[in-house]
């Protein structure tokens, strides 16, 4: 195995005995792989990576829109949770009848002791009420910018996406997407908005997004770089 460069594109180079066509295969991190059979000279592999150039684009573009799993919180004090960029401690508190199971107050999430068992579930609903209406508010910000309007937003589990766009037109966020710095979660916002007009990654996609965001690049690649520490 060995690397080859094709325009600004690595690629690790795999040949096969059994391999019969070539074939290229973007692992999870972006990473480029070109599988060719044992025989075929390097100058057809290169042709057919660039013939593919603007498909592997598109590939990752869509991954850098992606995120990993990140470890499991403990919910114990002193315990660092995001909101908007920020981190903040977590204080477990005793029960008290009128306090809610998790609140933002003075710099500090507060979560009573009797339901630190519910703790995830509670964070994703706060984050999810959080988002709704701030997310509908960034969304409504853009609309003219972009010259398009979702039928509706909705906040909830993507999977390991930040953001989609549904075939009825409704924008889909990620509740981690509350926990992104406003600046990065402004992108995500413009991202999904410029897919009412384009349902691709393709240079025209990205000409919108240029136009509605000039420095959108800067945003893109540092969510690529950080967005799996969120």
């Amino acid at each position: 195995m060995h690397n080859i460069i094709v325009g600004d594109l690595t690629f690790e180079l795999r040949r096969s005995e059994k391999r019969k066509t070539i074939g290229i295969t973007i692992g999870r991190m972006g990473e480029l792989i070109l599988s060719a059979p044992l025989d075929c000279p390097q100058e057809i592999i290169e042709r057919a990576a660039r013939e593919k150039y603007r498909w592997i684009y598109t590939k990752l573009a869509q991954k850098e829109m992606l995120f990993k799993t990140p470890p499991p919180k403990e919910f114990v004090n002193g315990e660092g949770f995001y909101y908007l960029g920020r981190s903040y401690r977590l204080r477990l508190i005793p029960p008290i009848t009128n306090a809610p199971p998790l609140g933002l107050c003075n710099d500090r999430f507060l979560l009573r002791e009797d339901e630190v068992e519910f703790a995830e579930a509670h964070f994703i609903n706060w984050y999810i009420t959080q988002g709704q209406p701030w997310l509908q508010q960034r969304v409504e910000t853009f609309i003219h910018r972009v010259g398009a309007a979702p039928q509706g937003i909705k906040v909830q589990p993507l999977g390991f996406r930040w953001g989609s766009c549904g075939r009825n037109n409704i924008l889909y966020f990620h509740w981690r997407t509350m926990l992104l710095p406003s600046p990065i979660i402004d992108y995500i916002v413009i991202h999904e908005l410029v897919h009412l007009h384009e349902h691709h990654h393709q240079p025209s996609f990205w000409e919108l997004v240029a136009q509605a965001m000039p420095d959108y690049a800067i945003r893109k690649r540092w969510l690529a770089e950080n967005g799996n520490s969120f």
